[in-house]
């Protein structure tokens, strides 16, 4: 009974240190758009504009954000960014992050993609984590939808 209650405490503890609410629901984080920034031989650039949106009755701030970035079921691109965005309340904001691929990731791209799926819409998954002004610790994201095309809906979730 006692290990329990010393279990208990801690836990709290832990979670008044983290400087978030209890309550916390992690942002969504979808693609926005992305844009050709430079294209070379071995690898090429993206910009990459991530909606960021906040369930929460409370602003966030995000200080650092690193995601890994799969077009059709395969892997595309990986994107980091160190600048400050915030979030406010019960809201949406675009954050623009670099992304850079590989050639070999494109090459797979370009073999594997069908041409229909261009007007109908790719399928991608972005997954990361990311940090706040509120707490050392790194919240986890995942989230899958389709890009461009027709279909504009999309389902994810946070973690």
């Amino acid at each position: 009974m006692l290990r329990r209650l010393l279990v208990a405490f801690l836990a709290l503890g832990l979670a008044a240190c983290s400087g978030l609410p209890l309550n916390t629901v992690a942002p969504r984080v979808s693609m926005a758009e992305v844009d050709i920034r430079h294209l070379g031989l071995f690898e090429q650039h993206y910009d990459v504009g991530l909606r960021l949106s906040n369930p929460n009755d409370f602003d966030l701030h995000i200080e650092v954000l690193e995601f890994e970035l799969e077009l059709n079921g395969r892997p595309f691109a990986k994107g980091q960014s160190r600048v400050s965005t915030l979030i406010p309340a019960t809201s949406s904001s675009v954050m623009r992050v670099e992304a850079i691929t590989q050639s070999e990731n494109l090459i797979q791209q370009i073999k594997t993609l069908p041409p229909d799926m261009l007007k109908e819409g790719v399928p991608y998954r972005i997954r990361g984590r990311f940090k706040t002004d509120r707490s050392p610790l790194w919240l986890n994201f995942d989230h899958a939808g389709v890009y461009g095309g027709d279909r504009k809906k999309t389902e994810g979730r946070g973690a």
